[in-house]
C-alpha cells in the first residue's frame, strides 16, 4: 500500500483557496503528510488587465502580496500541527504547479476552484485542475469548490 505523505496546495487567498487550505489541513493531519504551499504571482495576467502599463512598483507590490498570502497559508497550517513549507513562483498557475511537482513530486495536489457561469466559462483560460490532470501523472488532484450560496 502506498503512503500519501506529500501534498501540494495552490493558495492565492481567494475564498476558494481558503476552502482548499481547510481541506488540505484536514487531509494532511489525517494522513500525517507534509504540505508544500505554492503561491503564484502572475504578472502577465495583471499586465494584460492594465493594457501593458504595469510599472516596476506594481510588480514589486504583486510579489509582496504573494509573499504575504503565502505566509498566511503556511502559518495557518503550522498552527494546526502540519509540517508546511512555502514557495513563491512567478508565471501561469498551471505551469508553476507543474514545475514544482516535477522537482518535488506530490502524492496529492489540492486546488480551489471557482465555478464559472455564463460567458465567463468560454472567455476564461482553461481551469488549472483540468490542465494539471493532463500533465501530472501519479498525483491525485483534489479540487475544492464553495457550496452554492
Amino acid at each position: 500500500m502506498t503512503t500519501l505523505s506529500h501534498m501540494l496546495l495552490l493558495y492565492d487567498g481567494t475564498a476558494e483557496s481558503q476552502a482548499a487550505l481547510s481541506r488540505c489541513k484536514q487531509l494532511s493531519l489525517a494522513l500525517k503528510a507534509h504540505v508544500d504551499v505554492v503561491s503564484v504571482v502572475d504578472p502577465d495576467s495583471a499586465n494584460a488587465n492594465c493594457a501593458g502599463m504595469l510599472s516596476e512598483l506594481a510588480y514589486a507590490y504583486l510579489e509582496e502580496l504573494g509573499r504575504r498570502t503565502l505566509s498566511t497559508a503556511v502559518d495557518e497550517l503550522i498552527q494546526h500541527g502540519v509540517t508546511a513549507h512555502g514557495y513563491l513562483s512567478v508565471g501561469c498557475k498551471a505551469d508553476a504547479i507543474f514545475r514544482h511537482a516535477v522537482s518535488s513530486p506530490p502524492d496529492i495536489v489540492v486546488i480551489g476552484h471557482r465555478l464559472q457561469r455564463g460567458l465567463a466559462r468560454w472567455w476564461r483560460e482553461r481551469p488549472v485542475h483540468v490542465d494539471l490532470a493532463d500533465r501530472l501523472r501519479g498525483s491525485t488532484i483534489v479540487t475544492v469548490t464553495l457550496p452554492d450560496a
